[in-house]
């Protein structure tokens, strides 16, 4: 049923009557009666969600329909409501007297109008509400007779034998050595994966397995599902550790209680070794409760977990159990599907047959499961034909098989996964659906997007927490109960940890089954005939994928008035689309009067532009996202988009998109991501982007000193994270004294500084008191320094830094001594001339979390000194242009964990002492010999180029004249005005002395220029575009 969608409709509601009732008051009767309802409702709603029969009862099912759309209409009403009297008190307009009294005659008629739209709301939740009663309350014994089925359906045994097993033999000779290890650590093991994974047949190997037998004096096996019963565990458990010879002892059992057998069962492990496997636990809530039966010391007695849920005993060891390798599930699949000839001989017909296996393993997401039941469905189909029939429509066969119910298994496997999920995580999940197949999900912009649709409600936050956090901590658990599988960012700051997310393949077309069995969301592919006009479906939410043609049927697509969510997706990056389809899509986008979430992805939008008119259409849109599209300008009247939390503009191509300055009006943005952006035309003679007002923003990426106006820095008092580009020390002091200022708040910055020159004291102390900030996390530098700044020992240098890059430093100490010092530092690159010294050394215990080192254009390094306990992590060394360099260093045979080895434009010399030739080893060949992959040439200059560097490529625009003219002539200086506020006289001392120093460090440029780079262009990095200077 869809009470994932429901209780997302109903936090939401209940969320606006509070934040929006003071514009509410002359409807404050209705309002609360509502309220009123609403939390009966809401009530009811999470008992009927622990209803056995809730997702087979047709009854449910409509009920649960009808208070969705009265949910969602309700929300409509009183927001349009809320921003329709919004407006008009905030129109400045109204100064005559016939305009303030016709405001207030259209505001009472808005009254009147929401009084009688919540008034027939209010009616039919009365409604609803009688009849749930009647829907809860009822008897439910058929239900109770369906869980004792699925229960015993679900029962495993440790004798069981598993016909056709492949692979996982790492995974058992790690599980036992585990299992017999006496020592008091992982006294638990919690095996853990999706379903269908293969935990229980991995852990019954063990259970069996002879080295287990052997060690163990009792064993006991005990399968919990999601019917627990506290009492039946216990007791199975003591009967198998400690067999009764008597009906006496027996009976005893019987009657002992709950803590009595608790009691039992832990002097039982005292006594002897045991080893317990409770197979199929769901909730940490079991294991808490079963946790005391079993001793902290003992007898070397163990405990094995099986579950989907990382979190059950995440205090203890857990084992993530992976999926079979293509070789694998293709030698499964031959073992069911074709146990005769499972080793015929290799022909024609029979490598078909394989090229067509491999595919269905790709399709089963080489989970275990779906591979057998694949396997079984193909057991009586030998010819290609009938291989490619099942091939083509796979979809169908996995779920419904051939009319047999073991067929269906993989199914009703995952479908466990999802019904036991807290009612707030399903419409989370089930938003997923709506992301193409494979793709990896912006884990950040897929978090605002739940907030945007009113799925993180305000009463889970914590003191500190913002929606944001909450949201996280949601996907986070999501991903411990292997519902979606996330990958970390490479190098994790204490604010972000994770970078993209992905559904399998099978639970992807899970996501699909439960969104269309709700109603919840429609995800369309390429191509669709068919006319929305006459849709009978309330569509909400509507994901169009494409490859660049739409297709021409979108007659009447305008009247799905009631979508929330619309998401345009290219799947190719080609930007041209075609289709008389997509021009009337894109030209109606102001006819989705409902919508909350609008992103559109690698679209063009220049021949059929955005409707002048949007921002006076969608008044309730709060996420809005153009994601690498071709756009020339927006409208102003996006200053309209009142309710507008999320604004995303990283579009593409060599020219930028014109931003009118109308941002700062957006009053209650939270989070700002603009990249590619130039200024409208009213910016061009000089006026920047404003920020001040935007009191809620949470996130702002990118701050760029050329187009924002950097005295609206401090007004951003609600920052949480902040990237900011900086050409010029007055913005730079702008910016510590934000950041100092509001350490409170401020969790996570990133900052890219260039053209500022820091050998005076007083830009040495903006350096080091911008460096002693605890938010900072990412740094890149492109300017002259010298010499690092030094700190007391009293002060923690760098606590939160996690990346680093210095360019064109011309530092002459070397700088490993400060920077191995930082204590979670995880990638450093040093390049063009970040160093200007001859030796570096890196002393043991320094760089304690170093993952990644680049040493790039360091013209006069002649030797680098590891020393033995250095760089204990480091995994990935790379060296380019280090030209008087003599060799690497010895201390690299001392870090093991060392994996990829780079090396690019270095002499001759330098890289045969790396090689073997002719089984005859280089000098050096030892000290890398354990370096999994070293490479020579190839493509390192790609990963060295200056951070200003970013996807796209073409000629020199606006941006790059823009930063080579505040290069020269002090014009980095733009505004003499602004210089005359700042109340430091020091700094303004330094700012005339980085003036004056302008002279010499064009000298130093020039000679670099000549030597090792090519002159400034557009260069390619990341997935953003500026200017650099480019490569050495």
């Amino acid at each position: 049923m869809a009470d994932a969608a429901v209780s997302m409709a109903l936090e939401t509601l209940r969320v606006l009557l509070v934040e929006e009732g003071k514009f509410l008051f002359n409807v404050r009767d209705q309002v609360d009666e509502v309220k009123r309802e609403l939390n009966t409702m809401h009530s009811f709603l999470k008992d009927a969600d622990k209803r056995r029969d809730r997702y087979d009862s047709e009854t449910v099912r409509n009920w649960v329909a009808e208070l969705k759309n009265l949910a969602f209409d309700a929300e409509d009403v009183l927001e349009r409501y809320a921003v329709e009297v919004t407006s008009r008190r905030e129109g400045k307009n109204l100064k005559k007297v016939v305009k303030r009294f016709a405001c207030i005659f259209s505001e009472c008629l808005s009254v009147h109008q929401a009084g009688e739209e919540i008034e027939a709301i209010r009616s039919r939740m009365a409604n609803l509400t009688r009849r749930l009663e009647n829907i809860v309350n009822s008897d439910s014994s058929t239900s109770s007779q369906d869980d004792n089925h699925e229960k015993w359906l679900r029962q495993t045994y440790p004798h069981q034998v598993e016909e056709h097993f492949v692979g996982m033999e790492d995974d058992i000779e790690r599980l036992v050595s585990l299992a017999v290890d006496n020592g008091r650590a992982n006294r638990v093991v919690s095996t853990c994966g999706m379903g269908g994974l293969g935990k229980t047949t991995v852990v019954r190997k063990i259970y069996q397995h002879d080295d287990v037998e052997r060690v163990f004096q009792a064993r006991a096996w005990v399968c919990l599902t999601q019917q627990f019963a506290l009492k039946t565990v216990l007791q199975q458990i003591v009967k198998q550790l400690r067999p009764f010879e008597t009906e006496e002892e027996m009976a005893k059992i019987q009657h002992m209680d709950e803590n009595e057998l608790a009691v039992l069962l832990h002097n039982v492990q005292t006594r002897k070794r045991c080893l317990v496997v409770i197979d199929d636990i769901w909730t940490v809530d079991h294991w808490d409760i079963l946790r005391p039966a079993f001793p902290v010391v003992g007898a070397g007695c163990k405990v094995l977990l099986t579950t989907r849920n990382k979190n059950v005993a995440a205090e203890e060891c857990v084992y993530k159990l992976g999926f079979l390798t293509e070789d694998q599930g293709w030698v499964l699949l031959q073992k069911i599907a074709l146990p005769a000839d499972y080793a015929r001989e290799v022909t024609t017909e029979s490598k078909e047959l394989e090229d067509i296996g491999r595919d269905l393993i790709h399709k089963c997401g080489h989970l275990p499961l779906a591979i057998s039941v694949i396997g079984g469905i193909l057991r009586d189909k030998q010819s290609v034909g009938e291989w490619k029939k099942v091939n083509k429509n796979f979809d169908t066969y996995v779920q419904y098989g051939e009319g047999t119910q073991k067929e269906r298994r993989v199914a009703q496997i995952l479908d466990l996964s999802y019904n036991v999920l807290p009612y707030h995580l399903k419409p989370c999940f089930l938003y997923l659906g709506l992301f193409s197949e494979d793709e990896e999900i912006d884990a950040e912009k897929l978090c605002l997007q739940w907030i945007a649709e009113g799925m993180i409600p305000n009463d889970t936050q914590g003191r500190e927490e913002t929606l944001r956090d909450v949201a996280q901590r949601y996907l986070s658990e999501l991903a411990l109960r292997c519902m979606v599988q996330v990958k970390v960012h490479e190098f994790p700051s204490l604010y972000r940890r994770f970078e993209s997310c992905q559904l399998h393949d099978l639970m992807r077309d899970l996501c699909l089954s439960k969104s269309k069995e709700e109603e919840f969301s429609e995800t369309m592919d390429y191509y669709f005939p068919k006319h929305y006009g006459s849709s009978s479906v309330k569509t909400r939410r509507l994901a169009i994928h494409f490859q660049g043609d739409v297709g021409d049927d979108f007659n009447g697509i305008e009247n799905l008035g009631n979508l929330r969510s619309l998401l345009l997706i290219n799947r190719i990056k080609i930007h041209q689309v075609h289709g008389v389809g997509y021009q009337h899509l894109v030209t109606n986008l102001d006819k989705f009067k409902s919508l909350r979430n609008l992103i559109l992805v690698n679209c063009d939008l220049t021949m059929y532009t955005i409707p002048s008119d949007i921002g006076y259409k969608l008044i309730h849109l709060r996420y809005f996202g153009l994601r690498d599209c071709l756009i020339e300008e927006l409208p102003s009247s996006i200053s309209n988009f009142s309710c507008l939390e999320t604004f995303e503009l990283e579009c593409a191509g060599s020219d930028y998109t014109k931003l009118p300055n109308v941002v700062y009006k957006l009053r209650r943005l939270r989070h700002l991501f603009l990249k590619y952006v130039k200024p409208s035309e009213e910016q061009v003679n000089g006026e920047t982007q404003r920020l001040a007002g935007l009191n809620e923003l949470e996130t702002f990426e990118t701050f760029k000193t050329i187009y924002n106006d950097e005295t609206d820095i401090p007004k951003l008092t609600n920052l949480r994270h902040f990237k900011a580009m900086v050409i010029n020390l007055i913005s730079l002091y702008l910016l510590v004294d934000h950041i100092s200022n509001n350490q409170n708040k401020l969790r996570d910055t990133i900052v890219d500084i260039a053209n500022c020159d820091f050998n005076s004291d007083e830009g040495s102390s903006l350096l080091r008191e911008l460096l002693l900030s605890p938010s900072l996390s990412r740094l890149n530098i492109d300017s002259q320094i010298c010499r690092l700044p030094s700190w007391e020992p009293q002060h923690q240098f760098c606590p939160s830094l996690v990346e680093l890059t210095l360019c064109s430093c011309e530092l002459e100490k070397d700088p490993m001594e400060i920077l191995e010092k930082l204590p979670l530092l995880k990638k450093l690159r040093l390049i063009r001339g970040a160093f200007v010294g001859i030796k570096m050394v890196c002393h043991a215990s320094g760089f304690p979390q170093l993952r990644y080192l680049l040493l790039g254009s360091i013209p006069h390094l002649e030797e680098w000194r590891v020393d033995e306990g250095a760089m204990p992590k480091l995994s990935t060394l790379a060296i380019y242009k280090c030209r008087e360099l003599k060799m690497i260093p010895n201390g690299l045979r001392f870090i093991t964990t060392l994996q990829k080895l780079q090396v690019d434009s270095m002499p001759k010399e330098f890289e045969d002492r790396l090689l073997m030739v002719d089984d005859e080893e280089g000098q050096d060949y030892d000290k890398v010999r354990h370096v999994s992959s070293i490479v020579l040439g190839g493509e390192l200059y790609k990963d060295a180029k200056c951070f200003w560097g970013h996807h796209g490529s073409g000629t020199v625009g606006s941006d790059s004249s823009k930063m080579r003219n505040q290069n020269h002539g002090g014009s980095r200086f733009p505004d003499p005005k602004l210089e005359s506020r700042i109340p430091d006289p020091k700094l303004k001392s330094g700012i005339q002395a980085s003036r004056r120093s302008e002279h010499r460090r064009s000298g130093w440029n020039k000679f670099l220029a000549s030597k090792l780079a090519p002159p400034v262009e557009q260069i390619e990095l990341g997935r953003e575009k500026a200017f650099g200077f480019g490569l050495p």
